[in-house]
């Protein structure tokens, strides 16, 4: 039987492709039972990534073309390009080095930093959102920053004016960030206006900045511009990233990892 991450994924692309099915069907189509069929729908409605009526389920599309899409839901986030991301999580955490003050952002692949992290002391981890926080409380990590404020449950974000503050008093070597866009000509965008002053605020007070990002991400170009592309130090990625793009982030100085 498939885990629950890996039923939501086959839920949300059988439902994009079809628009809507019955959960008889979805049931039939996962072969598990109605009952974790409505399970795992009840949490995307909460989501807000499907209606429920009558007995069947019905996929809310978020529009159509790349750009101008701010509809950004980690658990949706969460089915996409799995193994890619796990990779990129896992060659980020081991750039983490005893001494370090490391930021973590928001994001799904980022997270996985928090989860791969190694057992090296002393550091100093920074996070502000719940994903990343509760994976960094499993390390026991001893010196953990937390920013705090409005908590936005699409993408457990954390935002408030103090948050800001605390990030602009704190000092980092690393910042591990996430982009839902790259672009070349419109640089690193996000899904959500509320991400721009965090982000910023985390690129000014960090010494190196290391951008996550699976190859699905770049030629993308979401509503929220936050910095251009030049301001990143090392860029994370899969091997499934245009060789154009590698060639494009190294004439900028920009250091390129694949995994």
């Amino acid at each position: 039987m498939p885990n629950k991450l890996e039923r939501t994924g086959k839920l949300v692309n059988i439902l994009q492709n079809r628009n809507g099915a019955s959960i008889k069907e979805l049931a039939g189509e996962l072969a598990v039972s109605e009952m974790t069929v409505r399970r795992d729908l009840a949490q995307l409605r909460l989501d807000n990534i499907i209606s429920l009526v009558h007995g069947a389920a019905i996929f809310k599309s978020p529009g159509n073309g790349n750009f101008g899409q701010n509809d950004y839901y980690l658990s949706l986030e969460k089915t996409v390009n799995n193994s890619e991301k796990d990779r990129i999580g896992r060659e980020a955490a081991r750039m983490v080095e005893p001494g370090d003050t490391i930021i973590i952002d928001i994001g799904t692949t980022t997270e996985l930093v928090s989860k791969y992290i190694p057992p090296v002391h002393p550091i100093t981890v920074l996070c502000f959102t719940m994903n990343a926080l509760l994976e960094l409380h499993k390390k026991k990590v001893e010196n953990l920053i937390v920013g705090g404020g409005y908590y936005h449950p699409n993408t457990q974000l954390f935002e408030s004016a103090e948050t800001i503050a605390l990030i602009q008093r704190t000092r980092a070597t690393k910042y591990f960030l996430s982009a839902a866009g790259v672009s070349g000509e419109f640089g690193l965008t996000c899904a959500n206006q509320y991400e721009i002053n965090v982000k910023q605020a985390c690129i000014a007070s960090s010494l190196k900045k290391i951008l996550l990002a699976d190859s699905k991400k770049f030629d993308q170009i979401r509503p929220a511009y936050f910095a251009p592309l030049d301001i990143v130090d090392t860029v994370i990625t899969d091997s499934g990233i245009d060789p154009g793009w590698v060639h494009f982030m190294e004439d900028m100085s920009i250091k390129v990892i694949t995994v």
